[in-house]
């Protein structure tokens, strides 16, 4: 028989969006405190990708942020915080 156990919804990722909840997770509490600061990517890091946590993880912390590339090769990201 299969054993059942009880979780807060918010414990509790489905569907598509499951990894990608997990991953803002861990952007936003790299963010949540900071006013500005850079990202270096990993090889096989997507700087597509990367970009979008940044901005959806600042958004659930209820703030915006601006970024760019400090180089061609897109593997840093400078970001800072524009406002409310």
């Amino acid at each position: 028989m299969p054993r059942f156990r009880k979780l807060e919804p918010n414990e509790v990722h489905v569907g598509r969006g499951a990894i990608a909840s997990i991953q803002r997770a861990q952007f936003m509490e790299a963010i949540k405190d900071a006013q500005a600061g850079r990202i270096d990517l990993e090889e096989g890091d997507n700087p597509a990708v990367v970009k979008r946590r940044l901005r959806e993880a600042a958004q659930e912390l209820g703030f915006k942020v601006r970024s760019s590339w400090a180089d061609e090769a897109q593997t840093t990201l400078f970001w800072k915080r524009t406002g409310i």
